[in-house]
């Protein structure tokens, strides 16, 4: 209430407040009959109202006249105290003067400091890593190699690197998990896969707009990328052989690295422009897409039709005894020949043709996906067709030589 009076909130909205911690009675049932207990601090979870009187409240903890060099974050009763100097001493000073302002704020708001679960990271570019050891009240701390501050986990390098295994790990669960949810043969449809495989997304770029630049270091990339690479596969119900820039393309998702300069750009942006923030999130999502365009126009692998996932693949994983169509002798049964010239398939292209109002090409299929939407179905339909004809016949060849 002081806090609400020091902030000129008018008297009748005061009053509410104070009926609200007034008499509050929590009835619930149980095994035993309905019972009632009385409420004299915290607030329901899901509250409305508790957060925003608890801001008001803990105001007052970020307005402390504190030394230039500290720096005090805070996020619901997490507090962070960011404390800037060259030498540990200075460290210490600055840190004990803080800490008893906070200590003295707390006791007039009758709260208590957890000093148990008080941590310390030394951040530093120096090479060789120091430790500092600091008092709080009758306890004492030691700097750590990293901390975990509301969720992410911060090291002494700020490289992130324990982040990045942290988010991989708990990641590659998830991944797994579903997995189990979108086999590749029949399954969920693609937009069921894709909401699901936005889980394992979500997981793996927590807090990914301040260590997105984490992606760029190999050994970061090698842990994350497969991971995600593999989620992408589990939507688009495609073989492990197809490459990350193609599944990309087929399950429709922003490469990872690019979803992470998305995210980063959106964060630095955010306290800078004058854009709305749906309009910035379209903004950088443009921008997004036209950085995955070129990536795409400069990728080795996932062309159209050059690199296209060959069906060779049989032989070369010692699963037929021969690369050639089974129908065409001397010819390489991969994509091209099978999407555009195979006999086997004259019905279903002539069909897929007719709706086009085309012959279909290598060089004008692309174009001619993205001309409708029944162009688009047309396509896919054709696509599904062949592809379900290419297991029966695999199937029946396995069982042949068996």
């Amino acid at each position: 209430m002081q806090a609400l009076d020091e902030k000129n909130v008018p008297a009748y909205l005061r009053r509410l407040v104070v009926s609200y911690f007034t008499d509050r009675v929590l009835k619930y049932d149980t095994k035993n009959g309905p019972k009632e207990y009385d409420v004299t601090g915290g607030v329901p979870q899901g509250s409305v109202l508790g957060p925003l009187l608890w801001n008001i409240m803990y105001d007052g903890l970020l307005r402390l006249n504190l030394p230039r060099c500290v720096k005090l974050v805070a996020y619901a009763d997490d507090v962070a105290a960011v404390i800037v100097a060259k030498h540990l001493d200075e460290i210490q000073h600055l840190f004990d003067i803080t800490f008893k302002q906070i200590n003295q704020w707390m006791d007039s708001v009758n709260l208590q400091l957890a000093k148990q679960k008080t941590e310390a990271v030394l951040i530093t570019s120096r090479k060789k890593i120091e430790t500092i050891t600091l008092k709080v009240g009758d306890q004492e701390i030691t700097s750590q190699p990293h901390i975990r501050y509301l969720g992410v986990k911060l090291d002494a390098r700020l490289n992130f690197k324990q982040q990045v295994e942290h988010v991989c790990t708990k990641a590659s669960a998830v991944r797994a998990s579903l997995a189990r949810l979108m086999p590749n043969v029949g399954g969920p449809k693609q937009s069921r896969r894709l909401l699901l495989s936005s889980v394992v997304t979500s997981v793996l770029t927590y807090g990914i707009s301040i260590w997105a630049d984490a992606l760029e270091t190999q050994d970061s990339w090698r842990k994350a990328g497969p991971i995600y690479r593999m989620s992408a596969l589990r939507v688009a119900s495609a073989f492990r052989t197809v490459s990350e820039e193609a599944v990309c393309v087929i399950s429709g998702t922003l490469p990872l690295r690019v979803l992470a300069k998305e995210r980063r750009n959106l964060y630095h942006r955010k306290t800078t422009t004058t854009l709305s923030a749906e309009e910035l999130r379209i903004e950088e999502r443009q921008k997004s897409i036209a950085r995955w365009q070129r990536q795409w126009d400069a990728a080795e692998k996932g062309r159209c039709y050059q690199d296209m996932a060959a069906f060779e693949y049989l032989h070369r994983f010692k699963h037929d005894n021969s690369p050639e169509c089974p129908s065409c002798p001397g010819v390489i049964e991969n994509a091209k020949h099978v999407f555009f010239e195979c006999p086997r398939f004259y019905p279903q292209r002539d069909q897929l043709e007719n709706v086009l109002q085309q012959s279909i090409q290598p060089e004008t299929i692309v174009e001619a996906m993205l001309s409708s939407k029944a162009s688009w179905n047309a396509i896919n339909t054709f696509a599904t067709e062949v592809l379900i004809d290419l297991r029966s016949i695999e199937r029946k060849r396995a069982s042949d030589n068996n």
